[in-house]
């Protein structure tokens, strides 16, 4: 079975492709409390600092995937904000920075900060590779803690400990033209949205206005039966069984979840005949000319294509659920290797990183983040990232590399057009990921 956190990063690859979803080690001198003591800090920090005289330390950094211009500003900031401090190397992000970091753990020069997901730490975790961040984050009353929204630090925690904390959430949205809407006197909550009332709306606003409902870039469909999956389940137990795979496919539940899918593309999505095959520039084409009421879009850049629709009366509105409040998702963030040598130098820098001063910059761009304190002009910038307590990673397609290329690249086409045919294939995959 593969584990969770890697169908993690294949989901925040696919979310993020228009940008750019046990036991651990811990540092010393902890007080009683577990958390790091005055004296141990200071001790800490003393030896960290001393050396060769006039030396600053130095430390090596990999914060800045090369896809995200935010990160190449946060470089020159950090390096800006400590350059009496320390003495900082940026070493270039791609995608092998998994192996990157357990290379250079096992060989005893690990990397001091690094951005990582969240919620893909096991392999860190599970292997005493990652710094245990809680006690840092509880120091001085929780005064770091406290400065992360709702629950955004349950993405990077494992067993109660935090092992990385996020900056960042991922999760799909609606952007509603509310001038159509009103026109067809359909009016979408500001909460959750059932899928049932989904496709009623999509219904009335083709019925009252011949606009076509939904504008979904083919991408990003197989959102649709994922999220589907995760929420069409009666409670959480069973939704947990599900992605276990201890459910089969063949459930009337998991059927049904796929017939909402394929109902949805037989009726409401853009242009009708091809919607399998729509690009984003058509979609957003499309948006911007009102000939779509609702578009599909990724929380990260709904500030930005709000902006370039030109429309002035957008609703940000979650994504539809069949009956779970959950939405699927991911969070990019940072995490510390347990043998780093100056952990209290690492944690200084992970709390400049994740600091108002630093996110303000993400926020500037339209992106949200999940610290408070950061300031926006957008009325509806707190919206794009409402529903970062409702994201899920928990998902069946984890159970194989073949499941999750069915369901993360070939849906809904192939139940669309194969029907239970599909569904019998990733039912023998279901039983070769969970035989014994």
């Amino acid at each position: 079975m593969l584990k969770r956190g890697t169908a993690v990063r294949l989901l925040s690859v696919a979310l993020g492709a228009s940008l750019i979803f046990t036991g651990c080690g811990k540092s010393g001198g902890e007080g009683a409390s577990g958390q790091p003591s005055e004296s141990a800090s200071a001790s800490a920090t003393a030896t960290e600092s001393a050396g060769k005289p006039g030396e600053k330390l130095k430390l090596t950094l990999m914060i800045a995937p090369v896809d995200d211009p935010s990160g190449k500003v946060e470089e020159q900031m950090v390096a800006e904000h400590f350059k009496d401090k320390y003495d900082i190397t940026f070493k270039p992000w791609d995608s092998n920075v998994e192996k990157t970091l357990k290379t250079t753990i096992a060989a005893s020069e690990p990397i001091d900060v690094a951005m990582y997901w969240p919620g893909a730490m096991e392999t860190f975790v599970d292997s005493d590779m990652a710094l245990d961040l809680t006690p840092y984050l509880e120091a001085d009353g929780g005064a770091w803690k406290m400065t992360f929204v709702g629950n955004a630090l349950d993405a990077g925690t494992y067993g109660g400990k935090v092992y990385a904390v996020p900056y960042a959430a991922v999760y799909p949205l609606l952007e509603v033209n509310k001038d159509i809407a009103d026109q067809a006197g359909v009016t979408f909550p500001d909460g959750p949205l059932s899928w049932d009332d989904f496709m009623q709306a999509l219904e009335t606003i083709k019925e009252k206005t011949g606009i076509v409902p939904l504008g979904l870039y083919k991408d990003w469909g197989p959102w649709v039966p994922r999220n589907n999956l995760m929420t069409v389940w009666p409670d959480e137990q069973t939704r947990s069984d599900f992605a276990a795979g201890k459910i089969p496919f063949t459930d009337p539940l998991a059927v049904k979840a796929f017939e909402a899918s394929k109902e949805l593309y037989d009726k409401y999505v853009y242009p009708g005949k091809g919607a399998l095959s729509t690009t984003l520039e058509q979609v957003n084409v499309a948006f911007k000319a009102g000939k779509v009421a609702v578009k599909a879009n990724v929380n990260i850049l709904a500030a930005q294509s709000v902006k370039e629709s030109g429309l002035a009366n957008v609703q940000i509105v979650s994504w539809p659920n069949m009956g779970l409040n959950h939405v699927l998702g991911g969070s990019n963030g940072y995490m510390i290797p347990a043998n780093v040598p100056h952990p209290e130098a690492s944690i200084e820098i992970v709390k400049y990183l994740t600091s108002a001063e630093v996110l303000q910059k993400r926020v500037d761009t339209g992106a949200p983040v999940t610290v408070s304190g950061v300031k926006s002009d957008d009325p509806n910038f707190a919206l794009y990232a409402k529903d970062i307590a409702n994201i899920q990673t928990e998902e069946v397609m984890h159970l194989s590399t073949k499941m999750i290329d069915i369901l993360n690249a070939k849906m809904p086409a192939n139940y669309i057009f194969n029907g239970m045919a599909s569904l019998e294939e990733l039912e023998k995959l279901r039983l070769e990921a969970v035989k014994p």
